[in-house]
C-alpha cells in the first residue's frame, strides 16, 4: 500500500477486492480514467473508485471523501443527488409495484408528456438505456424504408450498438451496413446517400467526441442534412442522449432547429432512474407498430414516476439558463487561473456541459494530473469526457471548485 494516500485506502482495497471477481475489477468507462485518442490509463490511486451515498451536487466515496461532482454519473444527475420531489414520486410508484404485465398510468402520461414537449413527436416508446433507445430506432427505421444500411459520423459513439462498435470482440460484420461521413460536413452525407440506399443517418446534435473539442452545427448544416435525407427516402436519427434535457425543455432537436424523423432520449430524462425513449413522427408510426421489440423490464414503473417529475423541474423558468450560468461561472474561473499557471485551456461546448483540455496536451497528462489533483482537493472532474453541471450546483459550490482548481494548476504546473 506504499504510496497510496491514506484518504483512499479503501476505495483501493475494494478495487483489488473487485479484480478478482470481475474482469478488470470493474466493466466500461467507470474502470476508465483516460479514455480517448488511443490513450487508456486505469483509475489512478489518489482518486474514488467506489461511491458510498450521495446528495445534491455531492458525492461520498468508501473513504468518506466528500466531492462536488461535475460528472454528474456521466450525465443522468440534472437536479440533484435524492432530490426530494424526484425521489418521493418514484417510491410513491414503486409502493405499488414495479415490473407488471402490462404498463402502468405512468406509461401513458410520460409519452404524452414527451409529444407535448418535443415538437416532432407524435408518439413516444420507452426502454431502459440509451443503447435500447437506439436499437430500436434502427429497427423502426429498417422497417419504415425497407432498407439496411446507416450512416453515422467519423469517431461518434451510440452506445453499445455492434453496428457503432470496434476492437475485441465486436464482429467486424456486425459494421458492414455502417457507413461513416465526417461529422458537419453536409456535402459528404449528401454524396454518400446518392451512392446507395440508407435506412437511416444517426448523428448528435452537435460532434461531443470524447477527448476532443465539441462541435458545434456551421451554419444550415442541419437543414442540409435533411434535405439530402428526405431526397433519399432516408430517415434522420438523432442521439440526443447526452444533451438533451440540458439545452432546451423540448431537447436539443428544438434547440437547434433539427427536423429529425426519429429522437432518442435518455440519461437526464429521470435523473439517475434508468429509462430511455425513442419518439418519432407520424410517419413512422405504421414501421412502430409493424415491429416487435421488446424487454421484459421496459416501462419500469419508479423510473417512468421520476421520469415526470424530473420534467417538471426542468419545466420551471430559468432553469437552462441557470445551468449555462454556472457553467460559464466555472469555465471562465478555470481559464483565468490556468493563465496565471501560463496554462492554456480550450474550452468547447455548450455552458451546461462543456468540455475543457489543456491546449497542446496531447496524450492527457496534464488533464490527468489536473483531475487527480482535484479530487484530492475535493472536486471531481473528468480528464477526457465533457462536464456536467446540475441545478443542485450552486455559485458557493463553483466558487469553492475553483479554490481547489487554484491549488489543483499550481501542482499541474510544478510537475511539468
Amino acid at each position: 500500500m506504499t504510496g497510496v494516500r491514506a484518504e483512499f485506502l479503501r476505495s483501493t482495497d475494494l478495487a483489488q477486492r473487485a479484480a478478482q471477481v470481475v474482469p478488470n475489477g470493474v466493466f466500461g468507462h467507470q474502470r476508465s480514467f483516460v479514455f480517448a485518442g488511443g490513450v487508456s490509463r486505469p483509475i489512478p490511486a489518489d482518486y474514488p473508485h467506489f461511491v458510498s451515498r450521495a446528495e445534491g451536487c455531492r458525492f461520498w466515496d468508501v473513504d468518506g471523501n466528500e466531492f462536488i461532482d461535475y460528472l454528474c454519473g456521466y450525465g443522468p444527475m440534472i437536479v440533484g443527488y435524492r432530490n426530494e420531489r424526484v425521489d418521493r414520486a418514484a417510491e410513491a410508484e414503486r409502493a405499488e409495484g414495479t415490473c407488471y404485465n402490462f404498463p402502468s398510468v405512468r406509461y401513458v402520461e410520460l409519452a404524452e408528456r414527451l409529444v407535448a414537449l418535443e415538437p416532432v413527436a407524435r408518439w413516444a416508446s420507452f426502454a431502459l438505456n440509451g443503447t435500447d433507445a437506439l436499437m430500436l430506432g434502427l429497427v423502426v427505421a429498417r422497417a419504415a424504408t425497407g432498407r439496411s444500411a446507416l450512416v453515422v459520423a467519423d469517431g461518434a459513439f451510440h452506445g453499445n450498438q455492434p453496428w457503432a462498435r470496434e476492437g475485441p470482440g465486436w464482429s467486424p460484420g456486425d459494421r458492414s451496413q455502417t457507413r461513416t461521413v465526417p461529422w458537419g460536413d453536409a456535402d459528404a452525407l449528401g454524396e454518400l446517400l446518392a451512392s446507395e440506399p440508407v435506412a437511416a443517418v444517426v448523428l448528435c446534435p452537435y460532434e461531443q467526441l470524447v477527448g476532443a473539442d465539441n462541435r458545434m452545427p456551421p451554419p444550415g448544416y442541419w437543414d442540409a442534412v435533411r434535405h439530402h435525407c428526405t431526397a433519399h427516402g432516408c430517415l434522420l436519427m438523432i442521439d440526443d442522449i447526452r444533451s438533451g434535457f440540458r439545452l432546451d425543455a423540448a431537447g436539443s432537436c428544438a434547440h437547434f432547429g433539427i427536423q429529425p424523423d426519429l429522437i432518442c432520449l435518455s440519461k437526464a430524462m429521470a435523473n439517475g432512474y434508468p429509462v430511455a425513449a425513442l419518439v418519432g413522427t407520424d410517419a413512422v408510426r405504421p414501421a412502430a407498430e409493424e415491429v416487435f421489440v421488446s424487454g421484459t423490464f421496459w416501462g419500469f414503473g419508479p423510473a417512468l414516476a421520476a421520469a415526470l417529475a424530473t420534467l417538471d423541474l426542468l419545466g420551471e423558468p430559468g432553469t437552462r439558463e441557470r445551468l449555462s450560468a454556472l457553467g460559464r461561472r466555472l469555465t471562465d474561473g478555470l481559464s483565468a487561473l490556468a493563465q496565471v499557471h501560463d496554462l492554456q485551456l480550450v474550452v468547447t461546448g455548450p455552458a451546461a456541459l462543456p468540455h475543457v483540455r489543456f491546449d497542446g496536451d496531447v496524450d492527457y497528462e496534464l488533464a490527468a494530473r489536473f483531475a487527480t489533483l482535484m479530487a484530492v482537493q475535493g472536486s471531481f472532474v473528468h480528464p477526457t469526457h465533457n462536464w456536467f453541471l446540475s441545478l443542485a450546483h450552486q455559485p458557493d459550490d463553483i466558487d469553492r471548485t475553483l479554490e481547489h482548481a487554484e491549488v489543483a494548476l499550481a501542482g499541474v504546473t510544478r510537475n511539468r
